[in-house]
């Protein structure tokens, strides 16, 4: 895992989880182009070819430290 991946995670619980997980999932947790940290929550084969459905994440699932918060994220998406 290079070392830009390493910064988003907060505890060995969320790297160890992503780091195991197999193709296509991998990686379910990412830094956005605009910076946003998103995460994987669904996956579905159609025939036009792999969809996913991403969600912004505002604290770690398995240790709780808030990695950013709503205005942050507000920032950096432009509609």
């Amino acid at each position: 895992m290079s070392d830009a991946l390493d910064e988003i995670f907060c505890c060995d619980s969320l790297k160890g989880v992503v780091a195991d997980l197999p193709e296509p999932a991998a990686p379910t947790i990412y830094r956005a182009d605009n910076g946003v940290l998103m995460m994987v929550v669904g996956l579905i084969q159609s025939e036009e070819g792999l969809g996913y459905l991403d969600q912004a994440i505002m604290h770690c699932p398995f240790c709780g430290t808030q990695l950013q918060d709503a205005k942050a994220i507000a920032e950096k998406v432009s509609h």
